[in-house]
């Protein structure tokens, strides 16, 4: 059942869906060998290339590669500034979140994205990030975090810096599902964007 209410969501999302693809479930480090699925619904508000906000979705897929890194593949749609995104995310979670410490993690991520103008963008990321879950009521577990993602960003035969801020968390309803919110702002030269989303893990 739950796998096809996923199916369902990510079709309708894929359909109906401007957007860069955020940190999103990235400190939510998914286990040696096990996997995750995530859909996230996102806002932009301004960006860069002066295209307009918008509206847009992605889809990610986590696989737990060693016991302190992930692999993630993302693919997404949206309508407005920017539209289709495809990418990967190699997350390497040095110091993990356990009792009396905050976990520390960097990724560095590569994305191709269609803007509204028929051009592309490629961006080349890191994401250094902290993370810290606290259990909050009936088993649920909170796991804010912070991330400041910095690169370069390669546009109709230019490049130029880049780096935004992102503060979101992550809301741990059961063993395998996840509800995620997450707002990023601009610091320079990047979008300002408001994501939510949901992801399952085996």
């Amino acid at each position: 059942m739950i796998k096809a209410v996923f199916l369902m969501s990510l079709l309708s999302l894929l359909i109906v869906s401007p957007s860069r693809a955020g940190v999103f479930n990235i400190p939510e480090f998914v286990d040696y060998q096990s996997w995750a699925f995530g859909l996230e619904p996102e806002i932009t508000f301004d960006t860069f290339e002066k295209g307009g906000g918008g509206f847009g979705s992605n889809a990610k897929f986590t696989y737990g590669l060693t016991p302190l890194s992930n692999l993630q593949i993302g693919v997404g749609a949206g309508a407005g500034s920017k539209g289709f995104r495809v990418g990967g995310t190699y997350s390497f979670d040095f110091i993990p979140d356990m009792e009396g410490q905050v976990g520390l993690g960097v990724a560095a991520q590569g994305y191709y994205i269609k803007l509204h103008d028929a051009s592309a963008r490629t961006e080349g990321l890191l994401y250094p990030y902290v993370h810290k879950s606290f259990p909050i009521r009936n088993g649920m577990i909170l796991d804010p975090y912070v991330a400041v993602p910095f690169g370069m960003a390669f546009h109709a035969g230019t490049y130029r810096t880049v780096m935004q801020g992102v503060i979101g968390t992550a809301i741990r309803t059961n063993e395998h599902v996840r509800l995620h919110l997450e707002s990023g702002f601009n610091i320079k030269d990047y979008d300002s964007t408001l994501s939510f989303g949901l992801s399952y893990r085996n």
